[in-house]
């Protein structure tokens, strides 16, 4: 297989198109393929107010684009012989021995029982803990909310293991394993990963990941000398069809280093950098120079977890189970494609991707040896979805 430039023109065309400026500032789309850079393109603004073009080493928040890399982390430990998949989580949060799972109830009158079974780090890994989000629609969401359980950017400026006592008082939204839920696991998983090593997670990520992959522009808080090359970050107001500033680039709250490190959704990045990660995944764990991570560990990092006759549609709760996560999977860290008939997409089967809540994205398709990374800076975009099964409709079309 091979790709037809002319074809791939399509793809900055859409952009354009459909997008930028309408509904997007700006954005850019980068895609290697057989380790090869195909495609680049850029468009449109990453700073309104200051009229800053986006560039190829503009700085993105990333968000959930953290976790695969806090994932990794933990497969690195499994390697150093520190921790096991299949161990309880309370072995490394004794604070976590007595969960419960809530029944029903409001939230100040809560129906409470012990769950099936413990939590274990697999649970965590895949999103099936019990924990939750605040930002999702449940009674156990609002209680995180109340309490500051937010993590990522959080004004509460809380320590980990302030979090941790904390939820140790929560109820889980469910007995861990019965249904896939988006929450702060990975948040945890960054947690643990302090616990066992004994430095902060930046430390951590900075010594195993992004300083072998040479990822010099990804960190948890921006550097003041770096900027002017900054992303203000916008959220969409569906009620006026248009983009509000959200965070500014020079203004911004991502000066100050963070109290505790979020591993599910804390780091920035720009596009190489990012590529840099997705290539060394690609490549089984090894870039130019040295093996990061081992294939067979790897591997069994990006293989759906989920069971023979399940996919997210089907054991996802909230958005996660939505027609399109038919075909879907997770593995411990992204999703997978299991089905793409299923799911009604030219995808490959054993895609691994994940995106940010500011509509980022990536995937890493090992059968056609693509890897594509997108990055924006828009929250709440209501088009996200439709935009991500355009990139990937416009990327396989240029096959030839």
């Amino acid at each position: 297989m091979k790709f037809s430039k002319q074809k791939l023109n399509k793809l900055g065309d859409h952009l354009h198109d459909l997008y930028v400026p309408e509904r997007l500032p700006g954005c850019s789309v980068l895609i290697n393929h057989a380790n090869e850079e195909i495609y680049y393109y850029e468009i449109g603004f990453s700073d309104l107010k200051r009229k800053k073009n986006i560039d190829r080493d503009s700085i993105f928040r990333i968000y959930s684009m953290t976790k695969p890399l806090t994932s990794m982390g933990i497969m690195l430990l499994l390697e150093d012989g520190k921790i096991k998949i299949e161990d309880e989580v309370e072995k490394y949060i004794p604070e976590w021995k007595d969960l419960s799972v809530y029944q029903s109830g409001s939230k100040e009158n809560l129906i409470t029982e012990p769950p099936k079974r413990k939590m274990i780090i697999h649970d965590l890994l895949t999103h099936r803990s019990g924990l939750t989000y605040h930002f999702n629609e449940s009674t156990i969401a609002q209680l995180y909310l109340d309490k500051g359980v937010t993590i990522a950017r959080s004004p509460e400026k809380l320590s980990p293991d302030e979090y941790i006592e904390i939820i140790s008082d929560i109820p889980l939204e469910f007995s861990p394993g019965e249904y896939f839920n988006y929450s702060i696991s990975t948040d945890i998983l960054g947690f643990i990963i302090e616990r066992i090593t004994g430095i902060t997670l930046e430390e951590f990520l900075y010594n195993k990941i992004l300083k072998p992959l040479d990822m010099k522009d990804t960190s948890f808080y921006i550097d003041k000398s770096k900027l002017d090359r900054f992303t203000s970050c916008y959220i969409f107001d569906e009620i006026s069809d248009k983009y509000i500033l959200q965070d500014d680039s020079i203004e911004t709250s991502y000066l100050e280093k963070p109290k505790s490190f979020s591993g599910g959704g804390g780091l920035l990045s720009t596009i190489d950098d990012y590529m840099k990660f997705c290539n060394l995944i690609q490549n089984n764990g090894s870039n130019n120079i040295e093996n990061i991570i081992g294939s067979r560990t790897l591997d069994y990092m990006i293989s759906n977890q989920l069971n023979e006759d399940e996919d997210l549609h089907k054991i996802g709760i909230g958005r996660w189970g939505k027609e399109e996560f038919k075909g879907v999977g997770f593995s411990l860290g992204g999703s997978v494609v299991i089905d793409p008939i299923k799911n009604m997409s030219i995808r490959s089967k054993g895609e691994f991707a994940w995106g940010g809540a500011a509509s980022t994205a990536f995937w890493i398709d090992k059968k056609e040896k693509i890897n594509v990374v997108f990055m924006t800076q828009m929250l709440s975009f209501p088009y996200s979805d439709i935009l991500r099964k355009d990139l990937r409709t416009l990327v396989y079309q240029a096959l030839i």
